[in-house]
Order: C-alpha cells, then structure tokens, then sequence
C-alpha cells in the first residue's frame, strides 16, 4: 500500500458529517475551529463562531456520544470589555482547551487593529470564564499548553508569524504560566507540497507511553490547502522529535472541506481521547465553516510516527 493510501485510511470521517453547521446556531454564519475537553462525563467543545455582523465568538456545546451536541444559545467567551484586554482582543476564535490539575486552561488567538496575540483564560465550570494575561506578541495564532509540567516547567508551541519565515512549529518554557523563555524552533515547514508554506501545532498535546503526540497543521505552497499530520516527541525532553509520520493524515476531500467561508481546510483545535477504547476523536473545521469529525485508534498514530522514524 502506498504511503498516501495509508495517509488517507488513517483517520475515518464519521458519517454523520458535517457534526455542526451554521444551521445549528440560529444568525450564525460560520461554526468552526473548536476547543475539545471530557467534561463532567460529556464530550464539550468550544466552538468558533461568527456572525453576519462580523463579530466573533465562543459557545459551548456538549454531548453524550461525541456525534450529538447541544450547543448553548448564550456566548461562553466573546470580545474583551474591560479596560485592560478589549484594546487587544475583539475577535475570538481558534480556543484550545488544555486541563492542568482541575482548571481548564483556555488559549485562542485574540485579534484587534494590535495584531494577534495569545490569550491565556481559565474556567473550572464552564460557567465563568476569567481572561489572565496575553502570552505572546503579535502575531502568534497558534499557543498551545502541554497538559502537565515537565522538568518543573510548563510547556507549550505555537507558531510565531514574520515576513521572512511566515509559519514554524515552536517550542517555549515557562514557571508560571506568564513568563516565556527558552524559545527553540522544533518542526519547520516541510518539503513536501502539503507543508511547504507553514506548520504549526493544532490540539493539546497527548501524553501516550512512547511520547507526545502532537497534531500539527501543514499549509500548501502551490494553494492555500491546510491538511493534518502527526509527530511524537520525547516525553522527558519534548525539544526532541522522535518521529513525524510520513504526510499527511487528513487533507480536504469532501464538499464541506473543499468549498466555504475558506477553501480547502481541515483545521483542528481540540482532539479527544476515549479512555476505554484509545480512539482519537479529532474535531476539526472544514473550510471555515462547519465541523467535522474524524477518528483513529491512538496506537495507530503512534506506530505510524514511528515507522518514519526507523526509517530515517
């Protein structure tokens, strides 16, 4: 079987796909990019929405089985009000959910006229939401918290944007949450079409026993095509990369991937991993429109980034 015959059996649609639509959210033009968190024994997502009135924002939805969600009517995250955040945070979207002891820790990119910048919060419920601190200069789409500390530092990656190297995969350290440092480049972009423009981390991390698997995103240089891969990294020194699977596991095929808001995205913030059967359940928006899901079993991404390490 061909390495791009494996690429694409690796990660299963459901088919109830598209899972939301803007037609689950009453005024909603776009229901995409979502934060995935376990939650009080429900799957919750927190999805990006925007309007016909060009505002962003966040609502949670919740379900049973992970395919049927309720969403909530009122915003859970919306732009910034108060005096100290709203010069820099008028347009939410993209959140990643990370739990660290028994707080959800929220990261997104927030944008204003300021550029974008990473915006770190916190709930515990899922009721209240409390804006912290931003945690990068702009512009910085793509922070995201490592589930625990390592070494006595928490960790993270995101994906610094210049002129010069406009999208690499970055590692960075810090005590307390606030301060960063240590900052050293971990993936850059590669040579294949599928990568060669950018590359930048997508969901958590996921702790397994041979490492830290990563989902990254990769961005087409002949067109604006985002597709998803997978990398393991040490889990003692997450600089180090253990393995990366050759290409990608999931690109834009279908209608709703292929044609809306954003051509040709498969995009994911939140990925889900079932404690009893080990599947990935990876929620991801499909041309920044709707959203979709798509599974695999862990191991299977595992042995598939180690594969391409044996071989290199």
């Amino acid at each position: 079987m061909s390495a791009r015959r494996i690429q694409t059996a690796i990660m299963k649609r459901h088919p109830n796909n598209p899972l939301i639509t803007p037609a689950d959210l009453p005024g909603a033009e776009a229901v995409y990019n979502c934060g995935a968190a376990w939650f009080q024994g429900k799957h919750l997502l927190l999805l990006s929405v925007y309007d016909s009135n060009t505002t962003a924002r966040m609502h949670i939805a919740t379900s049973e089985d992970g395919v049927g969600f309720e969403i909530r009517e009122k915003p859970f995250i919306e732009a910034a009000t108060d005096p100290e955040f709203a010069p820099y945070d008028g347009w939410t979207i993209d959140p990643r959910i990370t739990k660290i002891d028994d707080t959800y820790y929220i990261v997104y990119p927030a944008y204003s006229r300021n550029g974008v910048v990473g915006m770190l919060g916190k709930t515990t419920d899922f009721e209240t939401f409390e804006r912290i601190d931003i945690i990068s200069l702009p512009d910085n789409r793509c922070p995201v918290l490592f589930p625990e500390k390592i070494n006595g530092r928490y960790v993270r990656l995101d994906r610094p944007v210049g002129h010069v190297r406009p999208g690499q995969l970055w590692i960075s350290y810090s005590p307390d949450l606030l301060h960063w440092g240590h900052h050293r480049l971990l993936m850059d972009f590669g040579m294949e079409v599928w990568n060669r423009r950018k590359v930048g981390p997508c969901a958590p991390p996921i702790k397994t026993e041979k490492g830290w698997l990563v989902i990254y995103h990769g961005v087409s240089e002949l067109r604006l095509q985002y597709s998803l891969s997978c990398a393991l990294l040490d889990l003692d020194d997450p600089s180090k990369v253990i393995g990366r699977a050759p290409g990608w596991i999931i690109a834009p095929e279908e209608p709703y991937e292929r044609v809306g808001v954003t051509n040709n995205v498969v995009f994911s913030t939140g990925a889900i991993v079932d404690a009893g059967t080990k599947e990935l359940k990876l929620y991801y928006g499909a041309a920044d429109t709707c959203i979709g899901l798509a599974t695999a079993p862990l191991q299977d991404l595992i042995d598939l980034c180690l594969v391409n390490a044996e071989r290199e």
